[in-house]
């Protein structure tokens, strides 16, 4: 295949655009934002479900504490009416022998139901700043994650930007190329991982980065300026500067 020299140069101009928007197109697709998005997803879950848990134990214990205070209720009405008996004299001396026996008996059992509602107390504070802890969480999370949003939507635009302006410079070179060496440009850049046309520096092929060997060399000195070289090695179009 022949092409003139302009062809080849414009050919060269063409992968640069092509490597650009390639790129561009990679950093699209490996945006930080991403991974970080879906691992503060992953953790927003996670706070929502402790915080299910959590609220499902502080109203548990809270109907513990309710039921502790019943009880203590129970008690202190159940000695305000023995001691209002015991205060009226009014009973036999036996009745108000088991009246003093039953008080010293209630005031035990309040003191002790008293101090089990302390108990209960205390798990109520520790579960309610648990579920206060998780909700501070994930608010901060649900902050963290709008943030990310607006990042990766602003990453998005730029690259967007930069592969629209380079698709617009591709418009106009590539129409200056020879049909024929367009088609086997994009044939050899479809299996050669975006790169069809390379520069040959001196001995060296700017796609695979290997040196050609000393006859091969010799043999492309003498071809003329327009025909069109290939790499031994990885085949891609060689452009001769």
């Amino acid at each position: 295949m022949n092409a003139s020299v302009e062809h080849q140069n414009f050919l060269i101009e063409l992968q640069r655009i092509d490597s650009t928007i390639q790129s561009a197109q990679a950093r699209l697709a490996a945006l930080p934002e991403r991974e970080q998005i879906s691992a503060i997803k992953a953790r927003i879950q996670t706070t929502v479900d402790e915080m299910a848990g959590a609220e499902a134990e502080l109203a548990d214990v809270k109907i513990d504490l309710r039921r502790s205070e019943v009880d203590v209720e129970a008690v202190t009405d159940r000695m305000a009416k023995d001691e209002a008996r015991l205060s009226a004299g009014s009973a036999s001396p036996k009745e108000l022998e088991q009246l003093q026996h039953e008080l010293g008996t209630l005031a035990k059992r309040k003191a002790e139901l008293e101090d089990g509602e302390l108990e209960i107390m205390m798990r109520v504070d520790a579960a309610q700043a648990r579920v206060d802890t998780l909700k501070t969480d994930a608010e901060g999370l649900a902050q963290l994650e709008l943030e990310l949003n607006i990042r990766l939507e602003n990453s998005i635009t730029e690259i967007n930007k930069e592969i629209a302006l380079k698709n617009s410079e591709r418009t106009l070179v590539a129409p200056k190329i020879d049909q024929a060496l367009i088609d086997l440009y994009e044939k050899i850049r479809a299996k050669e991982y975006g790169v069809g046309a390379a520069l040959l520096i001196g001995n060296k092929c700017e796609g695979c980065n290997l040196a050609v060997n000393a006859i091969e060399m010799e043999r492309i000195k003498n071809l003329p300026t327009d025909e069109i070289v290939r790499c031994e090695e990885c085949r891609r179009i060689l452009v001769r500067i």
